[in-house]
Formats: C-alpha cells, structure tokens, sequence
C-alpha cells in the first residue's frame, strides 16, 4: 500500500471541511464566507493535480479515472435521487414524471440545468471537471512542448472564466467550474513533475503559511471593492494562487502531526463530498419544522458545530466502505 502524504491528508480534510461550512445556509455577504468560497476549491484542485499519476497513456487514464470518478459521480447522485424526489414532492405537493426525469438527463448532461434538465447532486461536478483534467493533463504530457501547451490552456481558461463571468454565456457549474480551476490542477500536476514541496521546516513552512494568507486576505479585499472588471478577475486569480500556497504551507506545518480523524476525512473526501449536501438538507428540514423557522440560517459557530457532526456522523461510514465499498471512495 502507498504510504499517505501526511500534510496532504491536512490540507484535504481543510478543504472538505470548509466546502461543508459554506454549503450551509448563512449570510452570505459576510467576508469570510466570501473569502473561502472564492478560494477553497482551487486549493482542491492543486492537491489533485499534485497527486496525479503520471506516465498514463490516454486509455489507461480514461480506465482508471473513469472507475474513480465517473463511477462515484453516478453512484452518489442514484442515492441523492430519492432523496431530490422527496425534496420536491414536499416543495410543490405533487411531482409529474416530466419532474422526475428532469434530474436524470442533468445527471447524464454533467449537472446542466435547462428546459429539459436540472441538477441533482449538484456538488458532485468536481467528479466530471477532474476527470476532464486528468485527460487533457495526460494527453499534453505525452507533447514534446506540454509545458507551452498547458500555458496556452491556462491562459485560455482563465480568460474563458472572465468572459463567463462577464457575458454569463454558459450558466453550466461544470463547465464553469472547470476554466476556474483548471489552471490550479496544472499548477499542482507541475510542481509534482518539478518535485517541489518535499521538503519540510516547521518555522518556514509556517512563516510563508500564515504570511500568504494575510497577503491573500489583503487582496482579497481588494478584489471585492475593485469596479474594473478586468482587474477584478487579474486579483481573483492573483488570490487564489497565493492562497494555495497559503494553505498548502500551512499544512505542511502539521506535517508532524498525526490524526487518524484527519486521515479519515482526506480519505472520505469523495463520500463526504457525495452525501453532505443530502445531510444538510435534512438538518434543516428538521430544525424548520420542530422550531417553525422557515429559511433557516445559521452563524459562523453554528455552522462550525454543524460541520463538525456532519463529518464525525460519517466516519463510520468511511471506515465500513474501505472494506466493503472502496468505490465509493474513488478505489478499487
């Protein structure tokens, strides 16, 4: 068995964790909640592209990435189905079968919402946009000029992001989601083939952590309050860069820390990522009903309370699918 990445397993758990925290239902024009919903899933992706294989061919890649993500991604929203059946049935008080075909065309189409179709498990379109990923990184490697290559695509992406968000001319959260982020699978993927952040000094690693993400936080603010958009979308990738680094580093920092709960969770990524939005929903189904609220929303250590029995709820589930149920977790 390969031996696990220990800071890797801290910057996972990190970022599942906060992907919980702003799913739930809250202000959402706090700073902080701005902050980590613009930032965290670039984080996300950098560490996948840090992890990938490399030396696949263009089958093996499609073979083994189709088995630990598209499978997942077909699992996970069967489940969330009749639980979206259920959900809508309450909402509108009948449901037509025109109703309940609709998910499982935007299941198939990507999580594309339309005339005909409409998400599912929405948060499952990383699964699409990282299997993606994977094969454009595996098919511009096996180029004599992928480097330059890669450049191109990234430039691209970003600017397809920018004229996304500007003209609004593909409301399509996979699509969306991967000219965001592509650049930061790159990115990991490079510094991997580069082998950079192997090593490790407490004081350093914590040093550039902590004076990253104040230089993030900084232009963070900067890029919320700046009007000329070209600009705003520069800062936005300026951001989300140094907080990568941020957040990388400072999980080096725990490097020598060992929590079997942590390594639970970057184990559990795919099946807390499957199953919490589905979680939530329920809590707040709940508590609306027994405390007659209705748009239930809740503050930063409300949330924090949430998020922490969401994801203690579901460690025994991670541990019963490494035996029973590995593709669940995206493994054989």
């Amino acid at each position: 068995m390969k031996e696990r990445i220990n800071w890797i397993d801290w910057a996972k758990a990190f970022c599942m964790t906060v992907v919980v925290f702003c799913h739930l239902p809250q202000q959402e024009d706090t700073f902080y909640l701005q902050y980590l919903a613009s930032v965290i899933l670039s984080t996300f992706f950098f560490v996948s592209g840090y992890l990938k294989k490399q030396n696949l061919t263009i089958k093996e890649s499609a073979k083994k990435y189709g088995y630990s993500l598209l499978l997942p991604y077909i699992i996970y929203n069967a489940i969330y189905y009749p639980y979206w059946l259920t959900k809508f049935y309450i909402e509108h008080g009948s449901i037509t079968i025109i109703d309940a075909f609709r998910p499982i065309v935007g299941t198939i189409l990507g999580q594309l919402n339309s005339s005909f179709s409409c998400e599912l498990n929405g948060v499952t379109w990383f699964l699409i946009a990282l299997f993606i990923m994977h094969i454009l990184t595996d098919m511009t490697n096996k180029h004599k000029h992928s480097k330059s290559i890669m450049l191109i695509l990234t430039i691209t992406s970003m600017m397809l992001y920018g004229a996304n968000k500007f003209y609004h001319y593909a409301p399509y959260i996979t699509y969306h989601g991967l000219i965001r982020c592509l650049c930061f699978f790159f990115l990991g993927n490079l510094l991997q083939h580069w082998h950079q952040l192997k090593r490790f000094n407490l004081r350093k690693d914590l040093t550039i952590g902590t004076s990253t993400l104040l230089l993030s936080l900084i232009l963070f603010y900067w890029h919320i309050h700046e009007d000329r958009f070209i600009i705003h979308i520069i800062l936005f990738y300026i951001v989300n860069t140094i907080s990568v680094f941020a957040f990388i580093y400072l999980a080096k920092s725990l490097n020598a820390v060992k929590s079997h709960i942590i390594t639970l969770i970057s184990i559990g990524t795919m099946l807390i990522f499957g199953l919490h939005r589905m979680m939530i929903g329920i809590i707040d189904y709940t508590l609306e009903n027994s405390t007659d609220i209705s748009n239930i929303t809740y503050n930063w250590y409300q949330n924090i309370a949430l998020v922490i029995i969401i994801e203690l709820t579901l460690l025994p589930f991670i541990i019963c699918t490494q035996e029973r149920l590995p593709s669940l977790l995206g493994k054989k």
